[in-house]
This record gives C-alpha cells, structure tokens and sequence, in this order.
C-alpha cells in the first residue's frame, strides 16, 4: 500500500544504535527496509550486479560490504597501508559470472585497486600522483576510466591494469577541449566502448573518444561536484546532477548537446521552499530519477513521465552524498548514505 502519511519513526528492522540514523522523515510511495550506521562518513556506494551486496566506501579508507536480505554488514575491504584516505567512487565489474563480486575503488591517494569482496583479496591496483574522485567501466569491461584533481581522464585497460591514454585539455585558448577544473564524474557510453563523457567543478560536460588526446565536443551548464551523472541506454539522455540553488537536476540530448528539460525537485502540490544542491543523481531503471543532496539533506525519487518527486527521504542530519538503485525480484530499492547513517529503502510503484 503506498504510504500515505509521513514516517519519521525508526523502523522496526533498524540494524544500527545511534540516534541520529532515526532522525528522517519519510514520504510518498518510499519504505523505508533498514537503518543502521557504520564508524565513517561514508562517501561512495554500489550495488553488485545481482543485488546480493552493496558497497560502501568511507572517508577512513575502507569498504563496507553489506548482504541485502539482511542488511547486515558482512566484510570489510581494507588497504595494508599507513595512512588511509577516503574511498572516492565504487564500481562492480562484471565479466560473464567469473568472478561476479569483484569491485574497483579509486582513492583520494591516488590509487586505483580491484579488490575480490568475499575472500576480501585485494587484486590489482595503481597509484597515480593525485587525487581521484571516480571511475567508470566501458560497457565491454574492458577498460576503466578515472577523473581527478589533476582536471585530466586517464584510460587503463583492465587486463593489465595499464595506462592507455591521457585524456586532457589542449593548450589553445580559443577552445575548452578538455576540462579546466576538478572531474568529479565520469561515464562511458552505454554501447559505444570509446566514447565517454566528465563533468566537475567547469561547469562543462566534455564528451570524448578514448583514442584521441582532447574532448571532441562539450557541453555547458553542469557543476558536478559528485557521482551525478549518467546516461539513458534507450534514448541516451544525459542526466547531471548540479550543487547549486536553480536548476540543479537537468537533462541533455547526448546528439545535440541541446537541454531538454530542467527538472523540478519539489512534488507539483509542495509548498516546500528548500532548496538542494545535489550531490549524486542517477537514471532509476526506465522509469524514475533518483538525486540527492546537501542544504535541505533529502534524497527524492522522481518519476519521468510526470517530472514528480513521488518519494522522499529528508530531515537527515547531514547531505545526502551518494545512493544506488536496483530491481530485486522485480522490486525497485534504494539505498541512500547520509554521513555515516545508512538507509534501506524500497519502492511502491
């Protein structure tokens, strides 16, 4: 039955003991499954393909692998090294069913590691001299793609971990052909194996083929400051994700660079006046966006046919920094982090 009422209670099956993790307030067509906390903000998160685990990477280095049909925390994924910094961005690999739970991490240390989760092995891994914020697969898997402080993308095959290209803006002046600040996202083309897109902090999305040395193309108006961008499969539509007050949330035709629509973040009969600056923002299934944010601390569940929030998480305690979707036996779940509180949550569609 869809919730008809606001639920600011602490559900029944909440895993975790702190207070703040039952401070939300939840609305429209969300339940919420399970609460529960870890021991660091936590950063990044990532579903397994099959929706069995999901991952969570933490500001003190380490990953936090959950089971989802019992929200119980099982392993955990920690570097052999000194000083530990923050897991920035998470992405499962999937090659066929071998080795289905192996996930890649970039870190703010610079390193790039492949890590085996249920033998809690770390696989490969390389280290580059700055600071990275994201990854992305090609649709192949066969190599992986990497964005940093540094304002360049850089190519690996994941084979052998090596460097294929160093993706970077071109000396002229007359041209932006390549990124001139931070790259918080990057997301390769759902059927094309070269061809991907960044964004951060330019207020561009540069759109570049693998093999060249300079972005192809670009379009403006996004300022990424997380995992908020990603593209539809079906008609390629761009979706970003902005930290800023007016027109955060946002949609692109990939072809013709062209903004197709400005996304409201407020249901059609709110007279909520917050605003939020997002932080992560995702195509949810073919059917919603999901987005997430800082300022008002909600994460909201939008449906594309209507442009409406038809669900709602906010009264968090801290901005909501990253979330994922999946379908499990046909049902639709999100999960949200907020600091170092996590939520469980299913959808009523």
């Amino acid at each position: 039955m869809m919730a008809s009422m606001a639920d600011s209670r602490r559900h029944k099956n909440s895993v975790g003991n702190n207070s703040n993790v039952s401070n939300y307030k939840l609305d429209g067509k969300l339940r919420m499954l399970a609460t529960t906390e870890v021991n660091s903000p936590i950063l990044c998160c990532r579903y397994s393909f099959d929706g069995k685990y999901i991952a969570f990477g933490c500001s003190n280095g380490d990953i936090k692998i959950f089971f989802t049909q019992t929200y119980n925390h099982v392993y955990t994924l920690t570097p052999d090294e000194g000083k530990k910094l923050p897991v920035t961005c998470i992405r499962f690999r999937y090659n066929g069913g071998k080795d289905l739970y192996v996930l890649t991490a970039t870190y703010s240390s610079g390193h790039v590691r492949f890590w085996y989760v249920t033998s809690k092995q770390l696989g490969k891994e390389v280290k580059e001299g700055v600071e990275l914020f994201c990854c992305d697969f090609n649709y192949n898997f066969s190599k992986i793609a990497t964005g940093g402080d540094d304002y360049k993308i850089r190519i690996y095959d994941v084979e052998r971990m090596t460097r294929l290209n160093l993706l970077s803006k071109g000396e002229s002046f007359e041209r932006m052909d390549g990124h001139a600040s931070r790259v918080f996202a990057v997301k390769y083309h759902p059927d094309n194996e070269h061809v991907l897109l960044s964004c951060g902090w330019d207020n561009t999305i540069q759109i570049w083929d693998d093999r060249e040395g300079h972005a192809i193309r670009r379009i403006f108006g996004a300022h990424v400051c997380g995992d908020a961008l990603d593209m539809d499969p079906v008609y390629y539509h761009v979706l970003t994700g902005s930290w800023r007050r007016d027109n955060s949330l946002q949609v692109w035709d990939f072809d013709s660079g062209r903004l197709i629509k400005n996304v409201p973040l407020q249901s059609q009969n709110s007279t909520d006046k917050k605003v939020c600056h997002l932080y992560c923002a995702k195509w949810a299934g073919t059917d919603f966006i999901a987005c997430g944010g800082s300022d008002n601390n909600a994460m909201r569940i939008i449906e594309k046919s209507s442009i409406q929030t038809i669900g709602t998480l906010d009264g968090l305690n801290r901005g909501c920094y990253t979330l994922d979707y999946i379908e499990i036996n046909n049902v639709p779940h999100v999960t949200c982090a907020s600091g170092s509180n996590i939520y469980f949550m299913s959808l009523n569609v």
